[in-house]
């Protein structure tokens, strides 16, 4: 009995630490999500307490953002679900504090998207998620050209 309970134990803290791992790296938070999501899809349902939009239906901003410019991104981002806007959050990482769990407003959204998006397109690729910099829109914008 006593060796169950210490297994329990050392099982709880390896939980915490890859928690608080993914919270702080959002590159291991989705290598992390990957794997849960076979395991998830093997059942057909989402975590429990999973909440935004599955990453299929994610769109991809930093196109968005290059094919319309800031003042149309914003417009465009005002007309999705709030389900979606956090979806674009978590899968980006635009909050790794986690400020925006509670917000229900769409606007907040709007502002936090565009002001961390804005910030990564003007730090140049390596600061833009993996998707966006294999896809290309986002890579080529204008500033962030590779340097020889």
């Amino acid at each position: 009995m006593q060796r169950a309970k210490t297994l329990t134990r050392l099982l709880k803290h390896l939980v915490e630490v890859v928690a608080e791992e993914a919270d702080q790296n959002p590159a291991f938070a989705a290598k992390l999500d990957g794997i849960l999501a076979e395991v998830s899809s093997a059942s057909g349902k989402r975590p429990k307490g999973a909440k935004g939009a599955p990453a299929d239906e994610v769109p991809d901003v930093y196109a968005e953002y290059q094919q319309k410019g800031e003042e149309e991104f914003r417009f465009w981002l005002r007309g999705l679900s709030v389900a979606v806007l956090k979806g674009i959050v978590k899968a980006n990482g635009f909050d790794p504090g986690k400020v925006s769990r509670p917000w229900t407003e769409p606007d907040k959204f709007v502002g936090l998207i565009t002001e961390q998006l804005k910030a990564r397109l003007s730090r140049g690729a390596a600061f833009m998620t993996r998707k966006s910099v294999g896809g290309g829109a986002a890579g080529a914008a204008e500033g962030n050209e590779e340097r020889p």
